[in-house]
């Protein structure tokens, strides 16, 4: 069977005007001269002062648009919470995705702790390389994922520590902005040391307020992935 016929002159064709416009595309970013009367640029040009944060998205989402990213939290919880609501279910769901399989099983043992570790530490460095709480708690709950698949319904996941920990992250986030509204400074305002540029204990508050964020993310999002693969009783009712 010739390639033409697999394939087709015409996917062949688009894929590579596709391609020569994506090239051109990236050329054109890559070279294009940053005015300095840019958001971008003022933002980066008060980054190191503000927050010393080697990763200047991390300042965006937490720094100077906090309040943006607490309402975002806040739609994830509430837009879980509505799921929850909006599937009928018994005392126990039954696994409806699952596969027994012992090398899923030995190799999700492994994994998890790994993943979960990960997780965590793309959650506490997001303020100084890619990453941060959103990313870092979606690892962790696609870590809670494999178990799902690997032991079915003999793994039980424990409701009211993860309750517990998405409702401490959530005061938690409030709270040191509170906190740091009554040292003397804006709401979610920095009011800690900026330390040293590139250092762990760095950009002030930022890396607080995004271990809230991420154990906030991972719990929601766990809870999500187990409304999704345990719906057995609400499909059946």
């Amino acid at each position: 069977m010739s390639l033409k016929k697999t394939v087709g002159l015409k996917t062949i064709l688009t894929a590579l005007l596709i391609s020569f416009m994506s090239m051109l595309l990236l050329g054109v970013i890559m070279n294009a001269a940053y005015t300095h009367t840019s958001l971008g640029y003022d933002l980066l040009k008060i980054n190191t002062i503000s927050t010393q944060s080697a990763n200047a998205v991390t300042s965006v989402v937490t720094y100077f648009r906090g309040l943006d990213t607490l309402g975002e939290v806040t739609i994830l919880f509430l837009s879980i919470f509505g799921i929850g609501i909006g599937i009928e279910r018994s005392d126990r769901m039954k696994t409806i995705l699952g596969y027994d399989s012992t090398l899923l099983k030995i190799g999700t043992k492994v994994l998890f702790p790994l993943i979960v570790l990960f997780g965590l530490y793309i959650i506490a460095h997001g303020h100084l390389s890619p990453g941060g709480g959103f990313q870092g708690g979606v690892i962790i709950a696609s870590g809670f994922l494999l178990m799902f698949l690997a032991y079915g319904d003999s793994y039980d996941l424990d409701h009211k520590v993860l309750s517990l920990f998405e409702a401490l992250s959530g005061a938690g986030f409030i709270l040191v902005g509170i906190l740091a509204a009554l040292a003397g400074g804006a709401f979610l305002g920095n009011m800690l040391p900026l330390g040293v540029l590139g250092k762990l204990f760095s950009s002030g508050i930022l890396p607080i307020i995004y271990i809230f964020v991420g154990l906030k993310v991972a719990a929601e999002i766990t809870v999500l992935v187990e409304y999704f693969i345990r719906t057995q009783d609400a499909r059946d009712a």
